[in-house]
């Protein structure tokens, strides 16, 4: 039997059968060895501005934010606020915790051993913060970028607490941007790397947004309700500008033209109701999600040279509207009893609606899957649990069984059902009370992008990309283990070794069509492995200087997968094989200033098309900032954005119908970022 299917079924089977034995111990208590607490006290010398800041101050502790996909058990982060996930997803988990003013943060616990439920599955190690109740206290911040071409813009926020009648609740704003600039030099080659023309690129970007959101709980029917909401939108715009020079130019002066113009709008509402109702043994949890997004991007195209009196413009214009409805019951056992299990069901209902217009020279254009209406309803079954086998030994696992349906009507139309069974296993074992060894094997699926089911396009590279309506969700088995080393106070040690077994992976392939027309798009691509680890040391450098630490992280990921388009093995796309982080703080107390200086190493990613290959470099990059507390009640600091310059090498290698055809030539961009200024003051009140 293939060892990724036999491990996904024996997994599923000792998650299963493991209940009834471990539900035998429920009566014996949980040692209290899992728990560590870390006071306020403990992050002053930071002057953390809310519960974000004092997340990253943990020693040891790597905040996970989750992901965004679709539904709500599958995106757990690894911080709870009182013993919860926040009813949120537009804004993140960040968003969550910065919205917790530092002074309304009671303590923060650190949970060991997989102790907690669905809503933190797999997390080795979690962070819990409890919050103080009826405190009235705000934050405000003011933030101010400056881009390398000398254009502003000013950032504001501020978050209110407050007890309104029986509602504990708080209040936030952002509004703001921030600008962006950067330039390069573009270069196209032929296939034997004669120079055919250049280009001098100028990208002014900028940003502009503005939300407001509003949480507030109370005690009712023997539980704790919540509401959140979250309202708001932003609109980025880019311009970019090309001189275009041929190399077979005998004069000095500009050939030819190139603009582009783009657009990109985003209008969101979410509404969250939550109810978390507590006994001494069970806890039962009830909430319900509506997210509603209205997303419109443009972009005006617009080509000339100056020999030739022919011009090229286009138009392309592309709505869609998202809307997300999620209704989520657990029902699981607290306490300190040695076996927690927990139960529950999850239903959601997603849909997107993509309308497209295309124009060329004046000349509407037909594209495969322009318009479609894609809508997925999809239902999980589920039971977890948390057992410590021994006062050093916990064991967390978990079977999830997940039932949808997919269906693409308008250009394109398909209906798809799928059902999966993901179990998921784990093991921690405290070593002593600084050590910790966990190891995991799980089977996840993962969800597709309601956008792959629609065309698309890039202007920058002139491409249009063909959507799909016959994706299958990919699959990953995993199998990984975890050092935790907490050597002293602040200092500590994290080492991930993982392997993962994939299957239909999600890669650009030529699609079928009923036509002689060739389309490339996203599709499924067949199996792949994916392994790696990853290394965190905090040290502290007190003996050498005072109050100094050192923060060092190494990433290194290597993959396998047989392309059919050149018959032979290759990475798979869309990761950096290698990260290199050193980054060094000093907290000078008694002056109230502390600065620090990041270096962030050199980078390369790559993307294979079908007939194209797409490499992305970044040089070693150095960032730095200085705060102080000097004067009362504020926070000021100033951070520095590619010190050094940022110099980023975008590479195009273009080939003959496909990567199996004979070699057309190259597009290289030499791009470069200026160093960015921020200057931030928070205050309170």
């Amino acid at each position: 039997m293939n060892l990724k299917v036999s491990l996904k079924i024996k997994t599923g089977l000792v998650s299963l059968l493991i209940l009834p034995y471990l539900d035998t111990v429920a009566n014996e208590l949980l040692p209290s060895n899992y728990k560590s607490t870390y006071q306020p006290s403990f992050f002053i010398q930071y002057q953390p501005q809310n519960a974000y800041d004092m997340i990253e101050r943990l020693p040891g502790f790597s905040f996970d934010g989750g992901s965004n996909e679709r539904g709500f058990g599958g995106n757990a982060g690894n911080v709870l606020i009182d013993g919860s996930r926040p009813t949120s997803k537009s804004s993140g988990l960040k968003g969550a915790l910065t919205r917790i003013p530092a002074a309304q943060v009671d303590r923060i616990e650190i949970i060991r051993g997989g102790q907690g439920s669905s809503e933190t599955s797999g997390q080795s190690i979690i962070a819990n913060i409890i919050r103080k109740k009826d405190i009235t206290t705000g934050t405000w911040a003011l933030k101010l970028r400056r881009a390398p071409d000398g254009d502003l813009r000013p950032n504001i926020e501020a978050a209110v607490t407050t007890t309104l009648g029986q509602w504990e609740t708080n209040f936030d704003t952002d509004i703001g941007g921030w600008v962006g600039y950067r330039t390069a030099v573009i270069e196209n080659k032929d296939s034997q790397g004669d120079l055919r023309k250049s280009a001098n690129e100028i990208l002014d970007e900028r940003n502009n947004w503005g939300y407001i959101n509003g949480q507030g709980f109370r005690e009712y029917t023997e539980g704790q309700l919540t509401l959140n909401g979250r309202i708001g939108g932003e609109k980025w715009q880019g311009e970019t500008t090309r001189d275009i020079y041929h190399a077979t130019s005998s004069k000095q002066e500009i050939d030819g033209f190139w603009q582009l113009d783009e657009d990109n709008t985003n209008k969101e509402l979410e509404l969250g109701i939550d109810w978390l109702g507590n006994d001494d043994e069970w806890k039962w949890h009830v909430l319900g999600l509506a997210v509603v997004k209205h997303q419109n991007y443009e972009n005006s195209f617009h080509r000339e040279d100056y020999a030739d009196p022919s011009l090229y413009d286009s138009h392309f214009k592309q709505k869609r509207l998202k809307t997300e409805y999620i209704l989520r019951n657990t029902y699981g056992k607290i306490g300190s009893d040695k076996f927690r299990p927990e139960y529950g069901f999850e239903i959601a209902n997603n849909k997107l609606d993509t309308e497209l217009d295309s124009v060329e020279n004046n000349q509407q254009q037909q594209l495969s899957a322009a318009n479609v209406v894609a809508e997925e309803i999809r239902a999980e079954l589920f039971v977890t649990f948390a057992y410590s086998a021994t006062e050093d030994l916990s064991i967390d696992g978990g079977l999830t069984a997940e039932f949808s349906t997919i269906e693409v009507s308008g250009d394109a139309s398909n209906e798809q059902s799928f059902t999966f069974l993901k179990p998921r296993l784990s093991a921690s074992y405290n070593v002593n009370s600084e050590l910790q060894l966990s190891v995991l094997a799980e089977h996840k699926v993962g969800q597709l992008n309601f956008n792959d089911f629609a065309a698309s396009n890039d202007a920058a590279d002139d491409r249009d990309t063909a959507g799909n309506p016959n994706l299958n969700p990919d699959q990953t088995t995993e199998l990984s283990t975890q050092l935790d080393w907490g050597f002293s106070e602040k200092g500590s040690l994290s080492v991930r070794l993982f392997h993962e077994w994939r299957i239909d992976i999600l890669e650009y392939i030529i699609l079928p069509t009923q036509h002689s027309d060739v389309s490339h798009g996203l599709g499924n691509a067949g199996d792949a492995t994916f392994w790696g680890f990853e290394v965190a040391l905090n040290l502290p450098l007190d003996n050498i200087i005072d109050n100094g630490l050192l923060l060092i992280s190494y990433e290194y990921y290597d993959s396998e997968y047989f392309d059919s388009v050149i018959n032979r093995n290759r990475i798979i796309s869309d990761y950096t094989p290698k990260e290199f982080n050193i980054e060094f703080r000093q907290d000078l107390v008694e002056q109230k200033i502390a600065w620090g200086v990041e270096f962030i190493s050199h980078f390369t990613e790559s993307d294979y098309l079908v007939d194209e290959l797409h490499t992305f470099e970044g040089n070693n990059r150095l960032e730095a900032f200085i705060e102080t507390t000097y004067f009362d009640g504020l926070k000021i600091q100033l951070q520095v954005e590619h010190f050094n310059t940022g110099e980023y090498t975008r590479s195009r290698f273009l080939f003959e119908n496909d990567r199996s055809g004979a070699y057309l030539g190259s597009q290289v961009a030499y791009r470069k970022r200026e160093p960015e200024l921020k200057l931030s003051v928070w205050g309170t009140f």
